[in-house]
């Protein structure tokens, strides 16, 4: 399981991790629930989504979200 997070996809440069991550944040899930469903803790879902709003130069996490294509208004979540 360790070396799927360390993967990195596509051309956002982001790892497994950052883009899952980021991707439900955006989709309105809390930084817990997120937590449980990447089986990591919540300090590293903090750092994972800092790490993935700096990498791709975003203001914010929902600046992020929006970078990587995720629709927070059509959120099933």
């Amino acid at each position: 399981m360790a070396e799927a997070r360390l993967r990195f996809s596509g051309p956002t440069g982001l790892s497994d991790l950052e883009t899952r991550c980021l991707r439900l944040y955006g989709a309105g899930w809390s930084r817990a629930e997120i937590s449980g469903m990447a089986r990591v803790s919540p300090r590293t879902v903090g750092t994972t989504l800092t790490v993935a709003k700096e990498k791709l130069g975003a203001r914010s996490l929902a600046h992020a979200a929006m970078l990587l294509g995720v629709d927070p208004e059509s959120s099933g979540h």
